[in-house]
């Protein structure tokens, strides 16, 4: 199922409630999570599509979170497809991961050595020794 342009407004509607920002995360509504955000979540999970457009449809007046409250308990199914994609679509967006300090995956050198985060990361299960058994 394609989204229309009238479920993806829904959508943006939906995410503005679900994701208002503050404490230095952007909002939803500043990300604009129903264009290239949602295409690439529904490109890896297509399978979203079908409940998402269906809880949009029937989600087109909703104004505030009793509203989503009411519709996520008519469509817990509908709803979770929308959580997923407005959570994802949330976290795949620059402004966000700058925001929480991950650049996204980085290739990294191996043959260099083990970096001081490395190492920080590593001294704790080092010194706490084997924990395996020989078979």
């Amino acid at each position: 199922m394609t989204l229309t342009a009238e479920d993806r407004a829904t959508l943006a509607r939906l995410a503005a409630l679900m994701v208002p920002g503050g404490a230095g995360m952007p909002s939803a509504a500043r990300i604009s999570l129903q264009g290239a955000p949602l295409d690439r979540v529904l490109a890896h999970a297509p399978q979203l599509s079908g409940p998402l457009g269906r809880f949009c449809a029937a989600a087109r007046d909703v104004a505030d979170m009793a509203g989503l409250d009411a519709a996520a308990q008519a469509d817990r199914d509908g709803f979770e497809a929308l959580a997923v994609a407005v959570g994802n679509a949330y976290f795949m967006a620059p402004q966000v991961r700058h925001a929480i300090g991950y650049p996204g995956q980085e290739a990294r050198d191996a043959s260099v050595g083990l970096t001081a985060g490395d190492q920080a990361l590593l001294t704790p299960v080092w010194q706490r020794g084997r924990l395996w058994r020989a078979p």
